[in-house]
This record gives C-alpha cells, sequence and structure tokens, in this order.
C-alpha cells in the first residue's frame, strides 16, 4: 500500500470514499456517488476540492485507489457535521469495502 498527498485530480476517489464513509453501519445499503452527492450536507465535503485549508492522502494498493482520509475548514453559515470552528478542519475518512 501507498500513501500519496491528495490532490486537486482526485476529487472523484475523494466523492467514491465519501460514499464509502457515508455506508460504515453494517447493513447499509451503498448508495451511488451521484446520490450521496445529491445531499448538499454530503456534497460539501468534496465539492470544489482543493480549495485553501483543504488537505489529505489517498492510499493506493497499485493505481486502485483503496482509501482516503481528508480534511476541510468551513465557515460557521455552511457547516458540516462535526464543525466546531472556521479554524478547526473536519476529517473525512472512508476506506473501499474488502
Amino acid at each position: 500500500m501507498l500513501l500519496r498527498p491528495a490532490t486537486a485530480a482526485d476529487v472523484d476517489v475523494l466523492a467514491a470514499m465519501l460514499v464509502e464513509a457515508a455506508s460504515w453501519r453494517p447493513g447499509t445499503v451503498r448508495r451511488p456517488v451521484a446520490e450521496v452527492l445529491a445531499l448538499p450536507g454530503n456534497a460539501h465535503y468534496v465539492q470544489g476540492w482543493h480549495r485553501p485549508g483543504d488537505g489529505g492522502v489517498v492510499a493506493l494498493e497499485g493505481d486502485e485507489a483503496i482509501g482516503a482520509a481528508w480534511w476541510r475548514l468551513f465557515a460557521a453559515d455552511d457547516p458540516g457535521y462535526g464543525w466546531v470552528d472556521k479554524h478547526t478542519p473536519e476529517l473525512s475518512i472512508g476506506v473501499a469495502e474488502g
């Protein structure tokens, strides 16, 4: 396994890993990426990816992305699920099934 920094080109990888992050409970039905991103509360974790303050890593096995961890800063008027303040990033982690 190789870890590398997440770049602006990784928005699709992060979207796929967001699906995994949203499906962490046993028995949860894994929804398509478009359906997960259709929810504004989910979309802002990847929308406009790689703005100032964004960062993360992508885990690769060969050429295949198998996981990612990324963080973003949000404002008070657009908070995420774990919002603390505009200076504290929110961390998302997704690992491919299997």
